[in-house]
């Protein structure tokens, strides 16, 4: 079953087209912002996929950039696509302020990268496990939101299977095994899942052990993502969170500096058959 499409995307997507035209027309965004009776930043909100855009506003962009018939419709197709509601947002009550920019983005990554300081990542998590990360919150959230929390997190996993399964990476930090969430019996039940995910040709785990000593992301986990966007248009991003709240970055430095701190990980940690031995290793530990 191929995932569903992400309007996310579609926004972003349809951005780029935007641009295109507008750079091919010979128009500023200055002038194209007066046509439509908007800013300029309007119109690099629109391009950058930030804000949606109206069918009238588009409907003046079209006529302004002097799009082909063909290209009107791809447009038009892109702009309803993009107004769509992405599965994520039925859990919006109970998600983090900005963690919706991210599923929207993840839902329809190539591939993803991710470095873990203290947790399994949430790709990756048990039902349990979750429930014991989300219970274990300075304000613990009430047992209903715990629970649609958990359900948000489980539907997320889709993009790790069916027939075009997203290319993940994760190194996780070796404190990652060695905490008890929850119990040792909810911690064993997510160390043989990790080994089993591990055995998955579309996911790779790396184990950052204790005696590699002092590292270049000792500020905290990060997740790396790659998206096609078609016309060999390719997007990366770069995603970062903590109890202030998460950010989405994709600046070519931001994406760089992350790139190279994953990628000095994936060459001082243990290897994929290593790590998946030292995993479980530890899930037998807690027999």
């Amino acid at each position: 079953m191929p995932r569903p499409e992400s309007p996310t995307v579609r926004r972003i997507m349809l951005g780029i087209r935007l641009r295109e035209l507008r750079t091919r027309a010979g128009i500023s965004a200055d002038d194209a912002a007066r046509h439509i009776a908007r800013t300029d930043s309007t119109i690099s909100r629109m391009e950058t996929g930030q804000s949606s855009v109206s069918t009238r506003v588009l409907e003046r962009l079209i006529e302004l950039y002097q799009a082909t018939p063909e290209e009107a419709r791809q447009l038009t197709e892109l702009a309803k696509a993009a107004r769509q509601r992405g599965w994520w947002q039925r859990y919006g009550e109970v998600l983090h302020p900005g963690f919706e920019l991210y599923l929207g983005l993840e839902a329809e990554a190539t591939e993803i990268h991710v470095y873990a300081s203290e947790w399994v990542p949430g790709l990756l998590q048990t039902p349990d496990y979750a429930r014991a990360i989300l219970s274990a919150e300075p304000r613990p959230p009430a047992e209903e939101e715990i629970q649609q929390r958990v359900e948000a997190r489980l539907a997320r996993q889709v993009i790790l299977g069916g027939e075009d399964p997203v290319q993940y990476w994760a190194v996780l930090n070796e404190a990652v095994l060695r905490r008890i969430v929850g119990s040792p019996k909810i911690m064993r039940a997510q160390l043989e899942a990790l080994a089993a995910r591990a055995r998955q040709r579309n996911i790779k785990l790396q184990v950052l052990p204790f005696t590699t000593g002092a590292h270049p992301a000792v500020g905290g986990p990060f997740t790396l993502l790659s998206l096609d966007l078609g016309k060999a248009a390719l997007a990366e991003y770069v995603y970062v969170e903590n109890r202030a709240g998460s950010l989405v970055m994709d600046r070519e430095a931001e994406i760089a500096i992350h790139r190279l701190t994953f990628d000095t990980f994936r060459a001082d940690a243990l290897s994929p058959e290593e790590s998946v031995a030292l995993i479980e290793k530890t899930a037998a530990e807690l027999a």
